[in-house]
């Protein structure tokens, strides 16, 4: 019985840990992906041919 409780908290630990994984990238993917979304138009329009000189 001690060995089908363990087994078990085992689980329980092993579903809680990937919880938070899950959680945390969530958290993290939603932090940065507006702010590349907001750059998004600056990328595409004519004014970054301008400092192409100066980082060549």
């Amino acid at each position: 019985m001690e060995k089908t409780n363990n087994i078990r908290e085992i689980g329980q630990l092993m579903s809680v840990a990937i919880a938070a994984i899950l959680f945390g990238s969530t958290m993290i993917l939603s932090a940065v992906g507006p702010a590349r979304a907001s750059e998004a138009p600056i990328l595409a329009s004519s004014q970054t041919a301008a400092p192409a000189p100066y980082l060549a």
